[in-house]
């Protein structure tokens, strides 16, 4: 007859080196899980990312205030055209600038404020990269996209980018991007509006608004004066009326100065 050995000792360690090894592989099983999960959400959010409409997020030109254009390009304007102010400008999304100027001319700068040549939509200067177009000559179904989903906004101005791309604001100033077929992009973000609430960021930071462009002879004379007296070497660029009544001028160093609805002198920025 056989006997029987009990070891209790050697069970209990049996038993404990299972469980360490049942605890290690449901571990293993976790982790194995985890991952597989993780690159499945990660799978599943390029797909939805994939599925976003291509440029909804499209850097469209970028409004400047005349104030933080280069100095060269202020001097430019002062020196070259000293019968005209800048009405607007904005920077391209290939850095260059365009400026234009009272009497409509529209001149491009680079990004270093040399100046280019004037954009005057002609081939031989290969309008710069850009082309205007007319309503009435872009493709059909862009005029189909817009009558659709903007029915009755109407188109205000288009342009053909470097790119490749039109680029179609409206009158509500909503920008659309289309591709060269006349494919929808998305819709054009003006990086001085990130957060797509109408105003220009450099609004918000100083408080300022974005006032509408004036003749700097409609200034209060009292302001000219000032002007004249305090800056004889600098030449007014731009001049507006702010919503409250208030006037804001840019000088040709980039100087912006502040009068009152009376002219009185109120304060100049000098960034």
């Amino acid at each position: 007859m056989k006997q029987k050995f009990n070891y209790p000792q050697m069970k209990n360690e049996f038993n404990l080196l299972n469980n360490l090894k049942m605890k290690t592989i449901q571990k293993m099983a976790l982790v194995a899980l985890s991952v597989f999960t993780v690159v499945s959400c990660s799978k599943n959010n390029e797909d939805t990312l994939n599925d976003l409409p291509v440029g909804i997020a499209l850097k469209a030109d970028a409004k400047v205030r005349v104030g933080d254009l280069p100095v060269e390009i202020l001097d430019f304007v002062a020196s070259e055209y000293p019968d005209l102010t800048i009405d607007e400008a904005e920077e391209e999304d290939n850095g260059n600038f365009e400026v234009k100027l009272s009497d409509g001319t529209e001149l491009i700068f680079d990004a270093n404020g040399i100046f280019l040549g004037i954009d005057d939509d002609s081939q031989e200067n290969g309008d710069f990269d850009d082309s205007e177009v007319a309503k009435e000559d872009l493709l059909q179904v862009i005029l189909d996209y817009i009558e659709l989903n903007y029915p009755g906004v109407g188109i205000d101005e288009a342009e053909l980018e470097h790119n490749d791309q039109y680029e179609v604001e409206l009158n509500d100033d909503t920008i659309l991007i289309f591709n060269i077929t006349g494919d929808f992009q998305g819709v054009g973000v003006d990086e001085n509006d990130q957060d797509d609430d109408g105003d220009y960021d450099w609004e918000e930071e100083d408080g300022n608004d974005d006032g509408d462009t004036i003749d700097p002879a409609q200034l209060p004379e009292m302001a000219l004066s000032y002007l004249n007296e305090t800056y004889p070497n600098l030449t007014i660029v731009h001049a507006e009326i702010e919503d409250e009544g208030d006037f804001e001028v840019t000088m040709s160093n980039g100087l912006e100065v502040y009068f009152d609805a009376e002219g009185n002198f109120l304060s100049v920025d000098e960034d």
